[in-house]
C-alpha cells in the first residue's frame, strides 16, 4: 500500500462528504423526479 507524504493532502478525506451527499441527492433525484431547482440548490450547497 502506498503512504501519503504528510504535505500532500488526503484527497478521498477532503471529498468524501461531498461525494456522498452528492450520489444521495442523484438516488433522490433519480427516486422522486428530477426537479431542477431542488438539484441546484444542492450544488450551490455543496460548493460553499
Amino acid at each position: 500500500m502506498a503512504t501519503v507524504p504528510a504535505d500532500k493532502p488526503n484527497t478521498w478525506a477532503r471529498y468524501r462528504k461531498p461525494v456522498i451527499i452528492t450520489t444521495a441527492v442523484i438516488v433522490l433525484q433519480l427516486l422522486f423526479g428530477f426537479d431542477p431547482k431542488f438539484c441546484i440548490i444542492n450544488i450551490i450547497w455543496l460548493l460553499v
